[in-house]
Order: structure tokens, then C-alpha cells, then sequence
């Protein structure tokens, strides 16, 4: 694919009102390409809606909370790019990020492209961190990963398989059901560790459990199960090769990157 004209980044949020200020103000600091920002309020009542008020872009309110699936799939029939991000609002951007990923999937062709991030507290020089991180690692890739807080997908992926899966509520699997959708269906997907994001990580989720419902994770994992006739994690032996596979590729990054392309301080 060529560069695209318009990215369309699309955000669902539900309280959580600092964090989604930090989220916009580094899109807007560090964002070099043409893009729209497309937000969708899940009937927040923390002074989110207000604050959206003075944002730059097209917001969608729902009166109540319709979940990520709901939420991701009105904003991109709102869209208009030929590119579609679906971003977390607990994430921070670095410089070059969306440039970045563009880039590389017009190398590669995917379908979806995800940058790598560091994962916690906010409690370093990001920045600085993320000049470091992809003067070493900007040849460094997972073909075939995903880092589902920041995907970047191209328009012709949702007219092929459609949007998410509404079936799954409030949020958990239908990141993962749609990207293997995306699969079955031939498209590829990866991870480049020439863009870094911060990701705080669960923000909305952990809220959520805490004030809503307990109960939808299981439900999900239900849904996700009776779709496609097995777990999330699949048996044993799906389970044991994963953690191999991927305790050998953050082997593999550590030494040939010096960093892994998913990191979180304390994990090895």
C-alpha cells in the first residue's frame, strides 16, 4: 500500500479524564502525519464530556457505557481515513510514532501494524527513553504479534471482514477475535520497534470491574469460546509452546536490541 492521505485515529473512553488528557496531548505534540481524531464517550460522568467539548475533532456521546466493540465500530463508520487506529486513552505517544508505523506497513503489507511500548507507571524521562529505544531497535520486528492498546489498521481489512464483534461487552476478546478474523482471512499482521508508546495498562478495565461488573470477563471468554471452539489460550500444548516461543523471542530482542519490543520493569 502507498502512504496513506488521512489516518483516522479512533479513541472509546469512559472516565478516566487525566489520562485521556495526556493521551491527546501527545498525539497532538508528536503526531507528524494528517490525521482526525474520531472520540466516542461511553456515558462518562467524571467531566470527560466537557472536556470533550474543546477537543479538535468528531465526538460521539452515548449515553451510557455500549462497551469497546460498540464504541471502536461507531467511530469507524465515523471515520474517514484510508488508515484506522484504535487507540487505548491509558497510552502516550512518542515522537515519529504514527510516521513510523505508516512506514513500515507499506514495507510489509499488513494489514494491521502495532508499535512496540514500555508498560506501568509513567515514572522515567519517556522522551529520551524512546530516542534510545528506537535508535536501537528500529530494525527490530514481531510478524505475526500484535499490541492491541495501538493498532493501526487499513480500511480495506473492516470491508472484508467486517467490523468487532459487539457480542463481546464492555472490553476483552474482541481484539483478539478480530485479529483472527483478520487471518482467516489472509491479511498479516505486526509489531515494529521503530514507533514506542507508553501504555499504563487496564486503566478502563480495572475501573469498570471496580464500579460496574465483575462479570464480563467471563462472559467474554464464554462468547470467545462458543465463536470459535476452544479457548482464548487453547490446551496445554498451545499454552506451553506460547511461552516458549515468546520467552525466546524477549531472549532474542534483550540480546540482539538491547531491549525487548513489549516491556515492563521487573520482567525478564
Amino acid at each position: 500500500m502507498s502512504m496513506p492521505a488521512l489516518t483516522s485515529l479512533v479513541i472509546a473512553v469512559w472516565n478516566q479524564l487525566e489520562y485521556t488528557k495526556r493521551c491527546l496531548s501527545s498525539i497532538e505534540q508528536w503526531t507528524g502525519k494528517p490525521y482526525e481524531l474520531v472520540i466516542v464517550d461511553n456515558g462518562s460522568t467524571d467531566g470527560t464530556r466537557e472536556f470533550l467539548r474543546t477537543v479538535k475533532g468528531r465526538v460521539i456521546i452515548n449515553e451510557r457505557n455500549l462497551g469497546c466493540a460498540k464504541a471502536w465500530n461507531q467511530g469507524i463508520q465515523a471515520s474517514r481515513g484510508e488508515v484506522i487506529g484504535i487507540l487505548n486513552n491509558d497510552i502516550v505517544m512518542t515522537p515519529g510514532w504514527l510516521g513510523a508505523l505508516l512506514a513500515f506497513m507499506e514495507k510489509t503489507g499488513h494489514g494491521m501494524v502495532c508499535p512496540s511500548a514500555r508498560e506501568g507507571k509513567l515514572d522515567y524521562d519517556l522522551d529520551g527513553y524512546a530516542k534510545e529505544f528506537v535508535a536501537r531497535c528500529a530494525g527490530a520486528a514481531r510478524h505475526g504479534d500484535v499490541y492491541a492498546p495501538c493498532m493501526l489498521i487499513r480500511r480495506d481489512v473492516f470491508e472484508r471482514i467486517g467490523l468487532f464483534d459487539e457480542g463481546f461487552s464492555y472490553g476483552g476478546c474482541e481484539d483478539i477475535d478480530f485479529i483472527w478474523r483478520m487471518k482467516q482471512a489472509g491479511f498479516s499482521v505486526g509489531m515494529t520497534g521503530a514507533a514506542l508508546i507508553h501504555h499504563f495498562g487496564m486503566v478502563t478495565q480495572d475501573a469498570i470491574k471496580a464500579e460496574e461488573t465483575k462479570t464480563y470477563p467471563k462472559e467474554n471468554l464464554a462468547h470467545f469460546q462458543s465463536k470459535w471452539k476452544r479457548t482464548v489460550r487453547g490446551n496445554w500444548f498451545n499454552r506451553r509452546w506460547d511461552g516458549i516461543r515468546m520467552s525466546w523471542v524477549r531472549r532474542y530482542e534483550q540480546f540482539r536490541y538491547g531491549h525487548m519490543l513489549v516491556e515492563k520493569p521487573g520482567r525478564s
